[in-house]
């Protein structure tokens, strides 16, 4: 996707010297950015003048780990351009602060009246803003669009046109006041930098690129002597948020595309590429597994027709909505399974569950820790003023690895419960839902 201005040997030019890199699932593409960014340190290229972003910090530790395993003569500094795409365009405006996600964002809503808080069952202090109006403006700027015309796009509009349009205009008006946004970054990098000739430029996930994002990278891309671009138009998911995988497609160079799988095997490979047919937008691509484990695919009308308790090692589950996500983890708690989901967020706080563990042995006449009587009491009501904590003066003269009993606690430890049952002992903190899972997780085991 070259800017219409763009004249035919810059074209010729962008060509010659950019790869694009199509990796199906499993075939190592991380892996292959890692070996072009080594080779061409091999051939003398520093990493300061390497630029490899990436959608998550994650994404780029792990590159940066990998690398430094190789090249122990490097420190993880030398390689500052490996960035997030924001977090690289942000490094060209050190001098301007940046709009924290919650002190400020929570400033803006406050004062406009737009507040919208999801609180988490773990942590009723952890508050999530998430307006449904600056998510079409944020989207409607990736795009390159009037914000208005996305807008009436909308198929469900959470506000009215005018509410939409003053949201906007305040949020405009409290960022000039303030602070630049992610967006802004991107925004104003492609504005006013003049990228310096770097020797290697990297793209990580170039297919959830959204059209400013690809302006960057032209930028970048039209000044580096050799540019990578490496993603998947078969996983292209940020349609949502404003990608575009058709710039992919379209960015002039030369396609390579990695053919061999090590995660699906055949099973599961024949499947996926009869719902590949169905892709309208996509890179024409054959790949082959090498993974000769065997594999299933079964089909099931309604989740309580899953043979949860069947299956062995752990699976990954995915829903079309969020409305079958969330009642796959109703169920998955009725059956008292352990999942977390795709951001990491546990089903139960470990905490909670040990201290159900470490009653049941008291109660089988069994000694604890110290440690572990502190996990105990952070979820028991009738403790005695000052023992709550382990850390606290009180356990002073308590060895951390002396025996702790039943008695010894309640005599001089500050347990004052009576009741013997762990749902009746453990009565702080713990919610209706959780005692129901906890006792479907413990007739589980």
């Amino acid at each position: 996707m070259l800017n219409s201005n763009e004249n035919y040997q810059d074209l010729t030019q962008t060509l010659t010297k950019t790869f694009k890199i199509f990796g199906p699932p499993g075939t190592g593409k991380t892996t292959r950015l890692i070996k072009i960014v080594e080779k061409h340190l091999r051939l003398g290229v520093q990493p300061w003048e390497m630029v490899y972003v990436s959608f998550t910090n994650k994404a780029i530790d792990e590159a940066v780990e990998r690398v430094l395993k190789k090249f122990n003569t490097y420190k993880s500094e030398d390689f500052g351009n490996f960035r997030t795409i924001h977090s690289f365009c942000k490094k060209a405006f050190n001098n301007l602060p940046v709009l924290d996600p919650k002190i400020d964002m929570l400033q803006f809503h406050t004062q406009w009246g737009t507040i919208n808080a999801n609180f988490s069952e773990e942590d009723a202090n952890h508050k999530v803003f998430n307006n449904w109006s600056l998510r079409v403006y944020d989207k409607a700027r990736n795009m390159m669009v009037d914000p208005i015309s996305l807008y009436k796009a909308e198929p469900i509009k959470k506000v009215r046109l005018q509410q939409f349009t003053d949201i906007i205009r305040n949020y405009v008006k409290f960022k000039k006041d303030h602070k630049m946004d992610f967006t802004d970054m991107v925004e104003k990098y492609v504005k006013e930098i003049s990228p310096p000739k770097y020797k290697v430029f990297i793209v990580d996930e170039a297919q959830d690129l959204t059209p400013l994002q690809w302006l960057f990278v032209e930028k970048v891309a039209n000044k580096a002597n050799r540019v990578y671009l490496a993603g998947d138009d078969d996983q292209a998911i940020y349609e949502w948020n404003g990608a575009k995988v058709r710039c992919f497609l379209d960015f002039p160079g030369k396609a390579f595309v990695l053919n061999k799988s090590y995660r699906l095997n055949k099973t599961i490979l024949d499947f996926s590429k009869e719902i590949l047919k169905f892709i309208p937008e996509r890179q024409p691509k054959e790949f082959t597994s090498v993974n000769e484990s065997e594999g299933d695919i079964y089909t099931y009308g309604r989740f309580s027709e899953v043979p949860f308790d069947d299956l062995q090692g752990s699976w990954f589950v995915l829903g079309r909505v969020g409305d079958n996500v969330e009642e796959l983890k109703q169920y998955a708690r009725h059956k008292g399974l352990y999942f977390q989901d795709m951001k990491g967020n546990k089903s139960f706080n470990i905490n909670k569950w040990n201290a159900i563990n470490y009653w049941q042995k008291l109660m089988a006449g069994e000694s604890l820790i110290r440690e572990q009587v502190g996990i105990i009491y952070d979820f028991i009501d009738e403790i005695k003023k000052g023992w709550r904590k382990v850390d606290n003066k009180a356990w002073d003269a308590v060895h951390p690895n002396q025996p702790l009993d039943l008695e010894f606690l309640k005599s001089n430890c500050g347990l004052e419960t009576n009741q013997t049952d762990w749902w009746k002992v453990l009565n702080r903190k713990f919610t209706t839902r959780d005692l129901d899972y906890f006792e479907n997780m413990l007739r589980r085991a």
